[in-house]
């Protein structure tokens, strides 16, 4: 049964992905520009290793789409004034109507997922999306 579960919330993922590269490709968006993005406007200065860890992701390829980001003026890496050898993330604003952008595609796809399922078991579907999550990073499982 798990392998079923597992293998829905891969593919129902898969579809979330397709549905925002879709969206933001227009925009220049390749990679997990998107997720530092999110990250950065919901943590204003926030390290790249933070955002990195946060998501399991290669500091390289983070380092990479920050400055993707900085160069399309999404966001300023400003050096952390505590440790030189460190940026800070902050979104500007037109970084800031890219958030816009990205939380919209994001409801939508919710919305299409949603369909057909009453608010009560979306909720319980929730909960049980966060003890399943929760349990993901126990390792002693």
């Amino acid at each position: 049964m798990t392998n079923s579960v597992v293998t829905s919330l891969l593919r129902i993922n898969r579809q979330r992905m397709v549905a925002l590269r879709r969206e933001l490709s227009p925009y220049g968006y390749v990679g997990y520009m998107h997720l530092i993005l999110i990250y950065t406007a919901r943590n204003p200065g926030a390290s790249q290793e933070e955002i990195a860890a946060f998501y399991a992701l290669d500091k390289a390829s983070t380092a990479r789409d920050a400055r993707r980001l900085e160069d399309a003026g999404h966001i300023r890496r400003q050096t952390n004034p505590d440790n030189r050898r460190q940026y800070q993330l902050f979104v500007t604003e037109a970084g800031k109507a890219m958030v816009e952008i990205i939380n919209e595609t994001h409801r939508k796809f919710q919305e299409r997922l949603s369909a057909h399922i009453s608010p009560k078991d979306w909720e319980k579907l929730t909960e049980l999306l966060a003890v399943a999550e929760a349990n993901s990073h126990n390792e002693e499982s």
